[in-house]
């Protein structure tokens, strides 16, 4: 008996199958392989010795024999010397941080043609490979910008400048922008966006640019246009206005509840996000950042009839940049609530700056809502090329990601990952980028940060050290890399500094694929279950009817009645009237006996049509005090009670 059998590693009732000494099989398949093919198996406990193929040398087969392949901490293989082809560009980030929204852990990064190939723990590369040793530092993926409105005529668009304004994107770090082409009235979403597309054609890009259209009408003919800029891919987001305010002047752009519910309905069917806002001037510097009493609660009556519509719809909204913490609160509880509402709240870093109050510094109420969630993404609401046209108090695009980093990081609101999910990670997301963008793992494209690890705890030391695109090195602490640079990290080949390549604009427009997976995942599994449950909204739960109830009508939509829908919704902290009447209360059944709460599929034995209360068969009958029996039960009894 072998060594391993004595050990206990192969039970003794397994014995090893005989070697055969015939010749292979030629029909086995190679990867493979099966015992009977012939092949010379080592004994029981012994190591067979490694083969190598004839052509390479006695010194590379001993190196690889006694060489251990280290394991990865992370998604992909090792990437060994072999594998290698030697017409890809390689570039290798050994030793840095690698942060993504779920995880950080450190390893290397391995890059091939602008796409990240391998991520792991000692990645194996063939001399001559540059390579940045990111020690010290940490490796975020590009941020994605949600909200930009540059390409609008409206906030003073210049093509021209139009290249100068990817650029300070670049330079901050974003290497991603979700930008806004508002269609004015009386003119179809197709043709201002082939207006915009043509009057930047042969300009060049320092960042990456996905469209989205805004509406400011509804209409048949904008419908059927909606849906063509999905199929072709050119969006895959609308944005649409609210007003609760009186003023004339919003509400000429904002649309009415029926228009709203209208362009919901024709979003959710067609797979997109719908992007909504409570005011039609998101540019404006001269915005305040304390709201005054009114605009509070037009904004919160706005966002009741958002959110009211959404539920009826079913349909994903980012409520952006509202500047009330009542609509944060407002969306998070929708989204709690059972059947939830997939509503998400996009702020701009303005808000999260501290506000001067009696000469003191305050801190920002919405910092807490971005440890808790409550805020899921960041857009510096850059509008047009002006770099002072940004959101308040805050001039560029390109601040966006050390606004939010000095604001969150050093105080403790945030750690890396959660920066990371909120400047990147889950604006990829919700633009159906993800995991192209916004991760760093296999198969990602290699827009990468480099950001210092001391950052997370000194204050005013968070900003980029290095930006990539496409593998290439764009971007070096706030500069365009070149060839005059000197700054850390450098490239090296056989560790030695080579200088920068003057980089040249790499930034492209992306496609927008429809229904991504990370929102509309959610959102299917709520239809399917409005689908098979009917809801009885007088409790918590949902219930199934006894099957002596009388049927109701399952039918799930809501009639035009958006208004009123909106004007029922309470704000947070305000009382429900339990008196008011349900959807089956009208329909003339009680659904507080008729709904038993158990487990769909299963029935309820115990269930009866037997009730105490109401008229009885022997109602006719005369009522007697009592009747005596003559004998008890069992037979004759000498008790004289009988």
């Amino acid at each position: 008996m072998s060594a391993r059998r004595e050990a206990g590693a192969v039970p003794p009732w397994v014995m090893p199958e005989a070697i055969s000494s015939k010749g292979s099989n030629e029909n086995i398949n190679p990867n493979r392989r099966q015992r009977s093919s012939g092949d010379n198996f080592p004994p029981w406990g012994e190591t067979a010795p490694r083969q190598l193929p004839s052509p390479q040398k006695k010194e590379d087969v001993q190196a690889s024999v006694t060489t251990p392949r280290r394991c990865n901490l992370a998604a992909g293989d090792d990437t060994s010397l072999s594998e290698q082809d030697s017409k890809k560009e390689y570039l290798l980030i050994s030793g840095g941080q690698v942060v993504n929204g779920d995880h950080m852990q450190t390893a290397d990064v391995l890059i091939a043609d602008g796409k990240i190939e391998s991520v792991g723990v000692g990645i194996r590369v063939k001399k001559g490979t540059p390579t940045i040793d990111a020690t010290e530092l940490m490796i975020f993926p590009g941020g994605v910008d949600i909200a930009t409105y540059i390409e609008n005529d409206r906030f003073g668009f210049d093509p021209k400048t139009f290249l100068n304004t990817t650029k300070e994107a670049l330079l901050g770090g974003t290497t991603t922008i979700v930008d806004t082409v508002i269609c004015p009235k009386g003119h179809l979403p197709l043709n201002t966006i082939r207006e915009i597309q043509s009057k930047t054609k042969g300009t060049k890009l320092w960042c990456n640019v996905v469209y989205r259209v805004g509406l400011l009408e509804i209409s048949e003919t904008i419908l059927s246009q909606m849906e063509t800029l999905v199929k072709q891919k050119l969006v895959n987001s609308f944005l649409f206005f609210v007003s609760g305010s009186a003023s004339p002047a919003e509400q000429s752009e904002a649309l009415s509840p029926v228009e709203l519910r209208k362009a919901m309905e024709k979003c959710h069917q067609l797979g997109v996000l719908a992007v909504v806002r409570t005011s039609s001037k998101p540019s404006s510097g001269e915005v305040a950042v304390e709201h005054s009493e009114d605009q509070e609660k037009a904004e919160i009556k706005a966002t009741e009839e958002i959110l009211a519509i959404a539920e009826m719809t079913n349909c994903p909204v980012i409520i952006s940049s509202p500047h009330s913490l009542n609509t944060v609160e407002m969306a998070a509880q929708g989204r709690r609530q059972f059947p939830p509402i997939h509503a998400y709240i996009s702020c701009a870093p303005s808000v999260l700056l501290p506000t001067p109050l009696n000469g003191m510094q305050k801190p920002s109420k919405f910092l807490d809502y971005l440890t808790t969630g409550g805020i899921t993404a960041v857009s510096s609401d850059q509008a047009g090329t002006n770099p002072y046209t940004g959101s308040p108090r805050l001039g560029a695009i390109g601040q966006r990601l050390v606004a939010v980093w000095e604001s969150g990081v050093p105080p403790g609101y945030l750690d890396a990952s959660l920066f990371v999910n909120l400047t990147s990670a889950n604006a990829a997301r919700y633009s159906g980028l993800y995991p192209s963008k916004g991760r760093v793992s296999p198969g990602a494209d290699a827009d990468l940060i480099l950001w210092p690890i001391c950052s997370l705890a000194r204050v005013g030391s968070g900003r980029p050290t290095m930006v990539l695109l496409n593998g290439k090195v764009m971007a070096r602490e706030g500069k365009l890399a070149d060839s005059a640079n000197e700054l850390i990290p450098p490239i090296t080949v056989n560790n030695s500094p080579v200088a920068d390549t003057d980089p040249n604009p790499e930034g492209d427009y992306l496609a927008a694929e429809p229904f991504p997976s990370a929102v509309y995942g959610l959102v299917a599994a709520t239809d399917r279950m409005k689908r098979r449950h009917l809801p009885n909204r007088d409790s918590e739960t949902f219930s199934t009817p006894s099957p002596n109830a009388p049927k109701a009508d399952t039918n799930l939509s809501i009639p035009q009645a958006a208004p009123a829908k909106a004007e029922s919704r309470k704000s947070p902290g305000s009382e429900v009237s339990q008196n008011t009447p349900t959807a089956r209360n009208q329909s003339g059944s009680d659904s507080s006996h008729m709904s038993v709460r158990m487990v769909h599929g299963h029935r309820d034995l115990y269930a009866s049509g037997f009730s105490l209360s109401g008229a009885q068969v022997d109602d006719d009958k005369p009522q007697r005090s009592g009747i005596r029996t003559s004998q008890p039960p069992g037979g004759a009894s000498r008790n004289p009670l009988w």
